[in-house]
């Protein structure tokens, strides 16, 4: 059977994002168009983020393709269920089903998993008869009512051999648009929070200069270039080749791109830059906690950010600064110093995204699909940048999530839009007052202020279940206080000035006498144990069994979530510091003095300044 019609959709996000108000369309769709084009077959594009998707046209193909994100992947499978249900084929594509296909498979016929220019080709063919499934490389598929994952297919290694995306196949697209022009794949730097490496590999493959220069003059009159590379500047040799040409045949639109600090270190390739019109730069800043840029391992300190800024403005090049904040090494203080960082160096415009553990990065492979690290939800809707998903170690996801959001009104402040107005720069007042109204948007949307209800009230449930009365004294298990934890929550109540009783490992009757002589048990609930220390965890589940076995005789009984894989986290002690203090601040004053007492973090945390917004009312 002679297929006839293909229609790829790009869903877009659910919730407002960094990037809502001003679309850089994602190339995959595109290109794939474009090859499916050049081969006889009639071909629409719907990115949604440019263009509503016609429903009708969609139900009119004969085959869908549709790319999903982590973050689009619901609104992409509920397409899925809709294309399917009128008997048509889906193919689901991008990076969250490349590395989650069986999920994949539960909404479509077919996952192409990583690139998927060949894959969708030999597809398309097989469908119509003249191929083999199962010898299709990179294809998950399902056969027998059973998941099948074919072999992995070898990347492409000569990108020449694709055809100039055709933009003019996306539905609403004009030449007054954005246009992205990828001129390499792949990224050599090993960030443990992002999955482009696992998607396209480490190594630096690259488009030949011709290649896309022919491509740069074929978007003539578009206002505006966004370089869809990962790491644009990744082999400056080869950049400064591409702005050599570009500025010697007069091809210079402007352009912005994504850059590491390092770009900075070359004079020669800085003068290329702003030479050839380049406007702005989408800098990976990251972090400005040194140990938080050592755990991502992104091999750069605080001076090297700074000296970039400096250098990148000195060339008249404006900066999207971009911090990923939530780390197991990140406080409040942290998140609210990073926008006051990025204002006090005069960045133009900032996005504060909330670490996020996408599937496919080294974190996901090794932290979070282990149980190492709680994940709150799989609702991947929220996996966006802007909502707290996971549980981190030194700050309550509650906190997080408002802290980002309220750093990002900080930097957003009508002072920062007067600054630049009186400076005369349009383009970043208008851009700061855009992001001031996004951030406003953002809460107003019901999912969004629903979620972050939702983790009000993890924070606050033991402290709204007991009252306003607080316990006067508290038992602990004797066995968990030989532990670091136990240890930590010893100390952590003495700094709030609570009375810890030891309890040795009970009989009933002793458990009984407790009635009398404290008000609150705190018990350890290990939801991820160690290993080597059996023993250990074998005393301490017999008195926790114990206790759950004469609850009716005894005081109230709270237990302290620990992961031991993650090691003590703040958001288990705040909420057991919360039945005897309303007061955020101090509480993690507290923790912050018995953290340094007993050496958790090996030397003293820093301050934490006083953030109202946060206490209990």
């Amino acid at each position: 059977m002679k297929l006839k019609k293909i229609v790829f959709v790009e869903p877009a996000s659910t919730h407002l994002h960094v990037y809502s108000r001003f679309t850089i369309p994602r190339l995959g769709s595109v290109l794939l168009g474009t090859i499916m084009r050049d081969r006889g077959y009639d071909v629409k594009v719907y990115i949604e983020d440019i263009s509503p998707v016609d429903m009708a046209d969609v139900l009119s193909a004969d085959v869908v393709g549709i790319s999903a994100l982590t973050s689009t992947a619901p609104p992409s499978y509920r397409l899925a269920a809709k294309v399917r249900e009128a008997g048509i084929p889906v193919v689901l594509g991008g990076t969250h089903t490349s590395f989650l296909p069986d999920e994949g498979l539960d909404h479509a016929d077919y996952v192409i998993r990583g690139e998927g220019e060949y894959a969708f080709a030999d597809l398309v063919e097989a469908l119509e008869g003249g191929r083999d499934l199962e010898k299709i490389q990179g294809l998950s598929h399902w056969r027998d009512g059973r998941k099948v994952h074919n072999p992995e297919r070898p990347r492409m290694q000569n990108l020449d051999d694709n055809p100039i995306p055709d933009f003019s196949l996306v539905k609403g697209y004009g030449r007054r648009s954005i246009a992205s022009v990828a001129t390499s794949r792949g990224c050599p730097f090993p960030c443990t929070f992002c999955s482009v490496p696992g998607m396209y590999g480490s190594g630096f493959r690259t488009h030949s200069i011709d290649r896309v220069m022919a491509e740069l003059k074929g978007h003539a009159g578009t206002p505006y270039i966004f370089f869809a590379d990962d790491i644009f500047t990744a082999n400056k040799k080869r950049t400064k080749e591409l702005l050599g040409r570009m500025i010697a045949e007069g091809v210079t639109p402007e352009w912005g791109a994504q850059v590491r600090t390092e770009t900075v270190e070359d004079d020669e390739l800085l003068a290329l830059m702003r030479r050839s019109n380049c406007f702005n730069v989408f800098v990976g800043f990251e972090s400005i906690n040194p140990k938080t840029l050592k755990l991502y391992k992104k091999k750069q300190d605080l001076a090297k950010i700074e000296r970039s800024i400096g250098k990148f403005h000195d060339h008249g090049i404006k900066i999207h600064g971009m911090f990923v904040v939530g780390s197991d090494e990140d406080d409040v203080e942290t998140i609210y110093e990073t926008a006051r960082f990025a204002r006090a160096h005069q960045i133009e415009s900032v996005q504060l995204m909330i670490l996020t553990p996408i599937p496919g990065s080294p974190d996901w492979t090794s932290v979070y699909s282990q149980g190492k690290v709680d994940i709150l939800t799989t609702n991947w809707e929220l996996y966006d940048g802007h909502h707290c998903v996971h549980q981190p170690r030194k700050i309550a996801p509650y906190e997080l999530q408002m802290a980002s959001m309220k750093a990002t009104e900080e930097f957003y402040s009508w002072g920062a839009i007067l600054e630049s107005l009186l400076k005369r720069d349009v383009f970043t007042t208008v851009l700061r007052f855009s992001a001031k109204r996004l951030v406003k948007d953002w809460w107003k949307d019901p999912e969004n202020s629903g979620w972050s209800e939702k983790l009000r009230q993890d924070l606050y449930a033991e402290r709204q279940r007991a009252g306003r009365a607080a316990p006067a004294a508290v038992a602990v298990p004797e066995v968990f206080m030989q532990d670091q934890a136990g240890r930590l929550l010893e100390r952590f109540l003495h700094e709030l000035g609570v009375r810890v009783m030891p309890l040795a490992e009970p009989a009933a009757e002793a458990l009984h006498r407790l009635q009398a002589t404290v008000d609150v048990i705190i018990t350890p609930l290990v939801q991820r144990a160690a290993k080597g220390r059996e023993e250990f965890y074998q005393r301490l589940g017999a008195v926790t069994a114990a206790i759950q076995s004469n609850l009716d005789n005894l005081p109230r009984v709270i237990q302290l979530p620990l992961n031991a894989e993650q090691g003590p986290v703040f958001e288990s002690f705040a909420k057991v510091g919360l039945l005897f203090s309303g007061n955020l601040t101090r509480i993690r004053e507290a923790y912050n003095r018995a953290a340094e007492v007993i050496g958790l973090w090996g030397e003293a945390p820093a301050t934490t300044q006083t953030l109202p917004i946060l206490n209990a009312q």
